[in-house]
């Protein structure tokens, strides 16, 4: 049974606020491991200090793409076997684009983009402390996030520049999926469960309509659907 430790559900969610742990845990049901869920914020748990991480075998293990490369070599298994050299070349140019390009997007939009009003109160709400301690760790969380957010570069671009390049990434994404169910042939990869990661993220009320318009009006509707079929999180 592995243990799967992830960044709080938001309300009414089912899944993790964090688009890593969300295909962490989209990961163990494609391949069908065993899993208990632990939503928190007790990143002092994590041997990295980040979520998600798990617990097996006396061993605590962190990073999603770690954690991955490392239940790929303890089953002899991979989730991308099915796919050519190429598609394995474009798999990991797409899952880059989603995990250091469209990640700082998603970030700004919640923590940053001032029209965004729910994000603080979805926080809160699933940090389950009392309110004077939330508001806490609100503060504390947003200060970390805009330093990491200055680190990264974006914040030198102007908002509407921003989600410019939300836009570029996700229409490279739609123009190649091409209204199909799947990226490559009629098998889940681990580039579909990294793509619907974000996907269900920007989707939600938590980040900004701004980017929920973007991605009405590209062609997921089929992939979304087909993902969330699979997907049906645990509690």
């Amino acid at each position: 049974m592995i243990h799967l430790h992830q960044l709080p559900n938001l309300s009414g969610k089912n899944y993790s606020c964090s688009p890593f742990c969300v295909k962490l845990e989209l990961y163990l049901k494609a391949i069908d491991i065993p899993y208990n869920n632990n939503f928190s914020l007790e990143l002092n748990k994590s041997p990295t200090g980040k979520m998600p991480f798990i617990e097996t075998q006396g061993k605590k293990i962190a990073d999603s793409n770690i954690i991955i490369k490392y239940l790929e070599q303890v089953n002899d298994q991979s989730l991308d076997s099915h796919l050519s050299c190429q598609q394995s070349a474009v798999s990991l140019a797409f899952m880059r684009l989603c995990e250091d390009s469209l990640y700082w997007v998603a970030v700004y939009s919640r923590w940053v983009d001032v029209d965004n009003k729910s994000w603080k109160k979805e926080f809160m709400a699933s940090a389950k402390l009392p309110k004077m301690m939330s508001g806490i760790v609100y503060n504390a969380a947003k200060r970390n996030i805009t330093r990491q957010l200055k680190a990264s570069g974006i914040l030198v671009l102007s908002q509407r520049e921003i989600y410019a390049k939300a836009e570029q990434d996700l229409k490279a994404l739609a123009d190649f999926l091409d209204g199909r169910k799947h990226f490559f042939n009629d098998n889940i990869s681990l580039l579909d469960i990294t793509v619907y990661s974000f996907i269900v993220q920007l989707l939600d009320d938590s980040c900004s309509k701004k980017i929920q318009s973007i991605l009405e009006g590209l062609n997921f509707s089929s992939f979304i659907d087909n993902m969330r079929e699979f997907s049906r999180f645990e509690k």
